[in-house]
């Protein structure tokens, strides 16, 4: 037998190791010498790190579940085992490697690059850590289609918005750093991106569930905001839901002129009108601060082009002749004594503007100028009240491009629907304009 050999020694069925030579011995902890020349501390034994679970470098779903990953790319076998999308965190650069990056990434047209200097992984991750927290598993379609929702807000849905450009900067910037922060902002961001590509494809049911969901959960979040007192550091997030949440109604993807506020007996129908009036509602708590806000600028832009073509003359002076007539306007009527007096002045001069981006934001602000009196004449049908909504609605309809026509254009053939049956002649005269700009032919006309 060779010098260490095992001798091999049976005794019944089992076998019998014996070495010559025993094996080394594992050393003992490791003794650190004490600090200037003195003895050896017996407290400063040396251990090496125990093995344990923890995995670093893990995909986000085991992570979540802290559970051990086996770091397998581009997919570990849990989230293989379970069917889900292995998602893995983009590995930490150095501060030279990010400059790097960013100097060789292309420029874009946007206003704002913060966008452009997050990846798609990075964009996809930071929405799933705001909106949804603890143990709710995310499956990885949802978390991409999330992802795709906030990049065609930011670089398709944004342009629709016939809007000048100190809005879009602030929509595709400043807004999209604010939502990063604010769950229901984000919320309500993806659930109107959603709600576009219900208004693109009618035929999908899926884009109208997540519209749902997403906008359940913004209002949920709004209304919970709101409880609280509104400060400067919560004012971006909550005028940017309210406006964005105004816009909701306006993208209605099966509306017919029977399901419009003069048909229908649900006091939701009229909700596309009343939700425009809900930032001017905000301001008064707003404007000792209101200067610190990210939408300072284009306020201000939009109410130095309001005060330009503000009336606040008393009389019949400037205003449409028939109209003034019907609505029994005199050279005494203040908008104190005649709920008509008021919109009428707000209405004229837009009839007079042309619909492009520089106009749109003070056109569209009509809405949000009714006061209650008016809003209740209309839910009351009054026709005269009908009649002025309807000329605005008429003058919205000569850009049928805009992502908010088909919502105009329905009502505002409703109540040319609505009111045909007006014995009033000079209703039935002054219906021609709005009429005419829909494209609806009249009964009488039709006769």
């Amino acid at each position: 037998m060779e010098k260490g050999a095992p001798e091999k020694n049976a005794h019944g069925k089992q076998v019998v190791f014996r070495f010559k030579k025993p094996p080394a011995q594992p050393r003992g902890p490791k003794q650190l010498p004490a600090q200037n020349g003195g003895d050896l501390s017996e407290g400063t034994a040396y251990h090496s790190r125990k093995s344990h679970k923890k995995s670093r470098a893990g995909c986000i779903n085991c992570k979540k579940r802290r559970i051990k990953c086996d770091e397998t790319k581009p997919g570990c076998r849990r989230c293989e085992t379970y069917g889900v999308d292995c998602v893995y965190l983009p590995p930490k650069s150095s501060p030279n490697s990010q400059q790097l990056e960013l100097a060789s990434r292309p420029k874009s047209n946007s206003p704002d690059g913060y966008f452009q200097s997050m990846s798609a992984m990075d964009m996809a991750c930071k929405i799933e850590q705001l909106l949804w927290h603890g143990d709710v598993f995310v499956p990885g379609t949802a978390r991409i289609q999330a992802y795709e929702s906030l990049h065609i807000f930011i670089t398709s849905l944004s342009e629709k918005v016939p809007a000048p450009g100190s809005f879009t900067a602030v929509i595709k910037g400043d807004m999209i750093r604010v939502a990063f922060q604010t769950p229901y902002l984000m919320h309500a961001i993806l659930g109107l991106s959603n709600g576009f590509f219900a208004w693109t494809f009618p035929g999908s049911s899926r884009y109208k569930l997540l519209e749902a969901r997403h906008l359940s959960m913004a209002l949920q979040l709004y209304k919970k905001e709101l409880a609280w007192q509104i400060t400067k550091e919560n004012m971006d997030g909550l005028i940017s839901t309210c406006m964005l949440l105004s816009d909701v109604p306006l993208l209605e993807t099966e509306c017919s002129p029977y399901d419009s506020f003069v048909f229908s007996s649900d006091p939701s129908a009229m909700n596309w009108l009343l939700l425009q009036s809900g930032v001017s509602r905000l301001l008064p708590y707003v404007n000792t601060f209101l200067h610190q806000s990210i939408w300072f600028a284009p306020f201000m832009e939009t109410y130095e082009l309001f005060l330009k073509h503000k009336d606040c003359r008393s009389g019949r002076e400037g205003l449409h002749p028939e109209l003034a007539d019907l609505c029994e306007i005199d050279d005494a009527s203040t908008s104190e004594n005649n709920p008509y007096h008021e919109p009428l002045r707000t209405l004229m001069p837009i009839l007079n503007m042309e619909l492009n981006s520089k106009n749109f934001v003070a056109m569209v602000s009509f809405m949000g100028t009714l006061k209650p009196n008016l809003i209740s004449l209309l839910q009351k049908r009054e026709p005269r009240a009908l009649l002025i909504l309807a000329f605005w609605l008429g003058k919205m309809c000569s850009d049928q491009c805009s992502w908010i026509y088909r919502k105009l254009h329905t009502e505002c053939v409703a109540i040319c629907m609505y009111l045909e049956n007006s014995s009033d002649w000079q209703i039935l005269e002054l219906l021609a304009y709005p009429a005419s700009s829909c494209g609806y032919v009249l009964k009488h006309m039709r006769e």
